[in-house]
């Protein structure tokens, strides 16, 4: 709490830190003005709270007196959470649960072929390529034409689409007419059959449902390519996915290219805004320097993407010997062991 306030006296000098019978309160705002909050510790736990005030409350008052209970409450859920999110430092953990909040309801920068993902676990037994894969089809299966069918009590929705288009969205610079890709294909849609993929979500809507219960193929009899007829579920599409990324996988990709950017929405999916990357878990003592080299200019390119994305904050960090450091800018002499991103949420 101490170093919240001093943090948001820096932008805003109408804060006060102060200590009563009942213990520490941090109090932001004036009590007689239309914002006024208040942070403090009850027990073992801190309370926020935020007074409004004023004819900003017009809209809510609109809908208490239409009855529209609901609405008039995420109206004011949504201020309450905008006004915190505007005002605290996010980056400190006492604050996980306000970005936790902000994710689904702030600005996005909407970018060509995106990868929308939720929280994907830190140990993960699938093939991060199946899941990359599974993550990219739900993002092109979601423009498609779709029918709904309802098998007991839950919803599917069914898509076709000609799998050689599903091969150009992956990556254009593979031809559509490729049998390999074709066959390997063929093969991740067979996996997301066991439904494995589910177990890669930390939510418990997904985790008890098979996604893709059924595929069937057909031949177009007269320019003879495969169309598939998927039937997926139908919540996949109506998910708030918190986070949104470029597609860092449209194009052809080396080993160590395709770990390292799986690595990075591995890492950046998680709840807090501070993202350690350790480049070190990627270089061993066997790697030569050459591909040593390789290896940091290949995180630095996706640093780069998430800048030209505007998805991080311009404040770098990297880690020597245990420690961390700031720094103006992140290059491939200064991330050997380690550095630190942190997520930019505009609200």
């Amino acid at each position: 709490m101490e170093a919240c306030h001093k943090k948001v006296r820096k932008t805003n000098q109408n804060v006060s830190f102060e200590k009563n019978q009942k213990g520490l309160i941090l109090k932001l705002g004036n009590r007689k003005g239309n914002n006024y909050c208040r942070i403090y510790k009850e027990k073992t736990s801190l309370k926020f709270e935020y007074e409004m005030k004023g004819r900003s409350l017009q809209k809510s008052y609109n809908l208490f007196v239409l009855n529209n209970f609901e609405e008039m409450e995420l109206n004011l859920t949504k201020r309450f959470l905008s006004y915190f999110g505007k005002l605290l430092p996010l980056q400190n953990s006492y604050l996980d649960w306000l970005v936790f909040k902000l994710r689904p309801i702030r600005k996005q920068n909407n970018c060509k072929l995106a990868l929308k993902s939720d929280y994907i676990q830190s140990e993960i037994a699938l093939n991060s390529k199946i899941l990359i894969q599974f993550i990219q089809f739900l993002n092109y299966a979601q423009n498609l034409d779709y029918t709904i069918a309802n098998w007991d009590g839950v919803y599917y929705r069914k898509v076709t689409f000609i799998v050689r288009d599903f091969i150009t969205y992956q990556n254009s610079t593979i031809s559509s007419t490729n049998r390999y890709k074709l066959k390997k294909t063929k093969e991740f849609f067979r996996d997301l059959l066991t439904g494995a993929v589910i177990d890669s979500f930390q939510s418990d809507s997904f985790r008890t449902l098979i996604a893709i219960p059924r595929i069937e193929y057909e031949i177009c009899p007269k320019q003879k390519y495969l169309i598939a007829n998927v039937w997926m579920v139908n919540e996949l599409f109506y998910y708030s996915y918190p986070f949104y990324f470029p597609n860092f996988f449209n194009t052809k990709l080396t080993k160590d290219q395709f770990e390292i950017r799986f690595k990075f929405i591995q890492v950046f999916s998680s709840i807090n805004i501070e993202k350690v990357f350790w480049v070190q878990e990627f270089i061993s003592s066997k790697v030569s320097n050459q591909r040593k080299a390789t290896i940091k200019k290949y995180f630095i390119e996706v640093i780069q993407l998430l800048q030209k994305y505007d998805l991080i904050e311009n404040n770098y960090k990297y880690i020597s010997q245990g420690n961390m450091y700031k720094t103006p800018k992140l290059d491939v002499k200064n991330i050997s062991e380690g550095f630190i991103l942190y997520e930019k949420l505009d609200i």
